[in-house]
């Protein structure tokens, strides 16, 4: 009787209370990113993180994890630590998809930091002109275009008080980033109303998240 118990014991233990919980061993590394994926897309970045992490742990060479972790980590409001997990995946980014995919979640977590010259050096060194074709991410539960990454651009300088240039135009200022996320132009005339236009331009395209 005591050995039945303990069998019944050992397979409760073993199967989990719920009988729901991932093995990782018995799984793969993209059924566990697909797994991950489906809770982030529901909101459940807590549980989507730790898939993440456990998808790190089976194979730490492939870039997936370190994304998932990365916006999983942002969405949960730890841009510092998101940073860190976006700046470990561009070891591994081996396509152009999962390239744009990082940069996307980087700037939006140097912008949460309030890393704003960061930003203006990432998109120095990574143009968003030359990922066009990669556009729009649809993967996650947003979509992200290159204007939201204007936008992002623009919400940088802005935070740093370089609003427009007035002698010619050039890249380096708010103004400019913005009028390459819209249809029509937009004129500057004053600081307020160029952050009114930012954050119309946010809240018409859902990617508020970036403020």
């Amino acid at each position: 009787m005591h050995r039945v118990l303990y069998i019944i014991l050992l397979l409760f233990i073993i199967t989990g209370c719920s009988g729901g919980i991932m093995d990782v061993k018995q799984t793969s590394y993209d059924d566990i990113i697909k797994s991950g994926w489906t809770e982030y897309n529901q909101g459940k970045y807590d549980d989507a993180y730790q898939l993440f992490l456990d998808a790190k742990d089976y194979d730490d060479k492939r870039p997936e994890a370190y994304i998932g972790s990365g916006w999983s980590l942002l969405r949960r409001q730890h841009p510092d630590s998101s940073i860190v997990a976006f700046r470990a995946g561009f070891d591994y980014v081996t396509s152009l998809a999962d390239t744009v995919d990082v940069l996307c979640g980087l700037s939006g977590s140097y912008l949460a930091a309030g890393e704003n010259t960061n930003i203006i050096n990432l998109f120095k060194k990574y143009t968003v002109s030359s990922y066009e074709d990669v556009f729009p991410l649809e993967k996650h539960d947003f979509f992200i275009d290159t204007g939201d990454l204007e936008i992002v651009q623009a919400m940088a300088f802005y935070r740093l008080k370089i609003y427009s240039s007035t002698e010619q135009p050039d890249p380096d200022n708010a103004t400019y980033h913005l009028n390459q996320a819209l249809y029509t132009p937009y004129t500057y005339t004053d600081s307020q109303a160029l952050m009114e236009k930012i954050t119309e331009y946010l809240n018409q395209s859902g990617s508020g998240f970036y403020l």
